[in-house]
């Protein structure tokens, strides 16, 4: 009895302790950016304007300057309207260099393969490189000087991404579910701590103006968002490849994955700077996987999504009967109900400008990209936004009304050359007949294909590298309307003697297809002097050796 009591009354004394104690336990505060932003929105000038790249590059021989000469160049992506321009960067013989570049806002650049450099409008950056060591990564050998924040920026950007970065960029993927938010759990824990070494203040920004700080501080946080959504991305095309893999309701699985943004979303998501300080693929991968929402509304609210989307038939069942715009609310809806997000969230309008500029680089009917710019700017809160919108589509009118002015007779041919025709082999036959006895390139493409579009707007490197052989470029278009075809020749000038377009009937295309056996877009077809057809690959413009030596081989 007396050891009933006894237990009792010590089970008394310990539940108040153990209540206590969990009182005590309290879930630590998502720690925030502190001073930030420290610099006024105004100073970023946000308007486009020259800048200046010069400096000096040092090598053992003129031989390697003339190599760096012919490789060296400007990349420069407008993450915002998803425009990418290359530029050739001449290193004259004494190892000099200079160039002026018109930048749309401040924004990071490639000098390809140097350095990354800060371009600000009115700044000047100073580089020099010593080609007589071997360069292990990115930056190495490359001293970058310069004023204002083009040349602060630029010079920490390297050191700041190799001791902060570099452990977030090596790991592997992680291709399980659990696992997979296990590591974004620990990634998240790393990012809340790296942000408390901001706030505690980052040895290499000392001294720093505050517009730099900013502007760096950005761009590293959002490298870990970055990579949280690639992770993402990567797991869900694994899923998508590896069907019934993992029983998982992808859209809980997404709410889940991303629960973590809301309470970091000022400085994360809900950020102008963002803008000024990251680049095209953060904003590509946030696309897919976390604004997802966002890239739905517009297969649901779009009847031309088909051409633009593989995936759209996927997501619509049937018919839609949604307007855009009412598909754009019904998307900020979903990341604010889902995800507790703004409804006014700076990345989501970031991401429909973006797909809005994507569809009217594709578009060529006015009443379709008014409709989709009217359906999309009453989400547009942010000014700049609103200003490249209503800029850009001024360019689009511009544009469009010059490419009606667009005739080539001859490199532009009717497909009544081969009318009536329906032998896939006997039309192919038919379309090279004018050119034996020349090397025949034949191009496979589509104007709703992206990565055909990528390679066309590069193919000016492929013919200047070909100019010496007797070759005949014949471009067939896959299901592509005549005014969007004729828009895609016009602006990446796919005209002269030896270019030739066809656009036929679908049936026919599909014969000649079938004939040659195209199971992807872009194909590439190389076709002798004696007629006999060839497979023929080239990926990029900057790896041409395999195609030249393919060529030179069947020239002889």
């Amino acid at each position: 009895m007396k050891k009933s009591i006894i237990a009792f009354l010590l089970t008394l004394l310990i539940i108040p302790i153990g209540m206590e104690a969990k009182k005590k336990v309290k879930k630590e505060e998502v720690p925030q950016l502190l001073n930030y932003p420290s610099a006024d929105w105004n100073e970023y000038r946000m308007h486009g304007g020259e800048m200046v790249i010069k400096g000096h590059v040092t090598a053992d021989d003129s031989a390697k300057l003339k190599q760096l000469s012919n490789n060296v160049r400007i990349i420069m992506r407008d993450h915002i309207v998803r425009k990418e321009e290359t530029i050739p960067f001449k290193v004259e013989e004494d190892g000099t260099l200079s160039l002026n570049i018109h930048v749309p806002y401040p924004m990071f650049i490639l000098v390809y393969p140097l350095a990354g450099v800060y371009a600000c409008p009115g700044d000047t950056v100073e580089l020099t490189y010593d080609a007589t060591k071997p360069m292990q990564r990115p930056g190495d050998n490359v001293t970058l000087s310069g004023k204002g924040a083009s040349a602060e920026a630029s010079k920490l950007f390297f050191p700041l991404m190799y001791k902060y970065l570099v452990t977030l960029k090596s790991q592997t993927h992680v291709a399980h579910p659990d696992s997979l938010l296990n590591w974004r759990d620990a990634q998240v824990a790393k990012l809340d701590d790296l942000v408390r070494q901001m706030n505690a203040g980052l040895p290499e920004l000392e001294g720093c103006s505050p517009r730099t700080s900013d502007v760096l501080r950005t761009y590293l946080v959002s490298q870990y968002l970055y990579e949280i959504c690639h992770r993402y991305y990567m797991f869900m095309d694994f899923v998508k490849e590896n069907d019934g893999v993992y029983d998982i309701d992808k859209e809980t699985y997404w709410q889940q994955y991303f629960s973590f943004l809301a309470p970091r979303e000022k400085y994360l998501l809900d950020n102008p700077l963002l803008m000024v300080a990251t680049d095209e693929i953060f904003f590509n991968r946030m696309e897919y996987t976390l604004m997802e929402p966002v890239q739905q509304s517009s297969i649901k609210g779009s009847t031309l999504a088909i051409d633009y989307y593989p995936e759209a038939a996927e997501i619509l069942t049937g018919n839609s009967t949604l307007s855009l715009r009412e598909a754009r609310k019904l998307a900020m809806n979903e990341l604010h109900e889902k995800l507790n997000l703004s409804p006014t969230n700076f990345c989501a309008q970031v991401c429909m400008v973006r797909d809005l500029f994507y569809k009217l680089e594709w578009g060529t009917d006015y009443g379709f990209a008014a409709e989709e710019v009217a359906s999309t700017l009453p989400y547009i809160t942010n000014p700049e936004l609103m200003r490249r919108a209503v800029l850009q589509y001024r360019e689009f009118v511009k544009v469009k009304e010059a490419e009606k002015q667009f005739v080539d007779a001859n490199s532009i041919r009717p497909s009544t050359d081969v009318e009536g025709m329906s032998d896939g082999e006997k039309i192919l036959r038919k379309l090279i007949e004018p050119y034996q006895g020349k090397l025949i390139y034949v191009d496979i493409w589509g104007t709703w294909c992206a990565p055909c579009r990528e390679n066309l707007k590069e193919s000016w490197r492929v013919r200047e590298a070909l100019k010496d052989y007797d070759i005949v470029y014949l471009f067939l278009a896959n299901k592509s309307s005549d005014e969007a075809w004729k828009s895609v020749i016009s602006e990446y000038n796919l005209t002269g003697p030896n270019c030739v377009h066809y656009n036929l009937p679908t049936d026919q295309q599909s014969a000649i297809e079938h004939y040659i056996g195209v199971n992807g877009y872009p194909t590439y077809k190389l076709i002798d002097k004696q007629g006999v057809i060839h497979p023929l690959n080239w990926q990029h413009a900057d790896n041409l050796n395999t195609l030249i030596e393919t060529i030179d081989k069947f020239s002889k």
